[in-house]
Parts: structure tokens; C-alpha cells; sequence
């Protein structure tokens, strides 16, 4: 399934009932792509480094922020990221077992050759690269949901 989620991926469309397709190259494009992916739900065993291909995968379940309004129904659909130029995985809380648990992420970031993806419950993934090059594609239908991310502003981390 991975290898063919990205093949001609080239701007971003976003337009309509379109599904929303993305590439990030740069840190502004990093930080779209990311806010388009915040609070998307990936099981463990749907994350998947492909070490031949210098690839790492996710299928995920995205919140569709860019249509959401300010009351129900909202959107959700599958979506597939992927990231290139991989030389490194390092993961934290998520591991060998964690092929049945569901993490929301909550953001991408980068910081020294290194892609930081963060999820709840502290876990997190850390992709040394080469350099950005990212994709994002929504795949399928979208459905409705009536329940939209929330975030306390007065929480405190960990």
C-alpha cells in the first residue's frame, strides 16, 4: 500500500471535496502539513520505516481542520504521510508491542537534520534526514463525526 501513495504528488490542492494533497520541502510548508495532521490517530502497526527506500510511512486517520466549523458534523478521513531521505529511526513509548495501541499526533516539527513527530501519552518518533521532503494524501471518503479535537490551554505536560 505505501509504495504507491505518493507517485505524482507535485501541489497542494485543498479545493471543493478535492482530498487534500501536500508536499513540505521547507519549514513553512512543514508547519501546513503539520497543523493538517494534528490530532490524527495512527495505530502502531501502521508506522513502518522502509530503510531500502530511505521512507518512512504512516497511515493515519486525520481531523479534517482546514472544512471544520465551529459546531458539528465535522470530517475525518484516512490519509497516508510519508517521509523521505531517512538515514535513522528513533522511537520512544512506542515500540514492538505497540502494534494495537492508537497515538494522536499532536505535531511535526524540525530541529538538526532531524524530523520530530510527537504524540500523546509522550511518546514520539525522531527521523534523522538528509533533508525535508514530505507527503500527505488524503485516500478515500471523508465521513462525518460529531467530536472535534480539544486541547486545555491551561494543561500542564509532563
Amino acid at each position: 500500500m505505501y509504495g504507491r501513495l505518493f507517485g505524482g504528488v507535485s501541489e497542494m490542492t485543498t479545493t471543493g471535496a478535492a482530498p487534500l494533497r501536500l508536499r513540505a520541502f521547507d519549514l513553512e510548508d512543514l508547519g501546513v502539513v503539520s497543523s493538517m495532521v494534528q490530532d490524527a490517530l495512527v495505530p502502531g502497526r501502521d508506522m513502518k520505516y522502509l530503510a531500502q527506500e530511505h521512507s518512512f510511512m504512516l497511515a493515519l486517520n486525520r481531523f479534517q481542520w482546514e472544512s471544520a466549523g465551529d459546531t458539528p458534523p465535522y470530517s475525518r478521513s484516512h490519509a497516508g504521510l510519508r517521509f523521505d531521505h531517512v538515514t535513522h529511526v528513533s522511537r520512544r513509548g512506542i515500540g514492538p508491542d505497540s502494534a494495537d495501541k492508537i497515538f494522536a499526533l499532536l505535531a511535526i516539527a524540525y530541529h538538526d537534520d532531524a524530523v520530530m513527530l510527537t504524540f500523546s501519552g509522550n511518546a514520539a518518533i525522531r527521523l534523522t534526514v538528509e533533508k525535508l521532503a514530505i507527503g500527505l494524501t488524503d485516500l478515500g471518503t471523508p465521513w462525518p463525526t460529531q467530536w472535534k479535537p480539544g486541547h486545555d490551554p491551561d494543561a500542564k505536560a509532563d
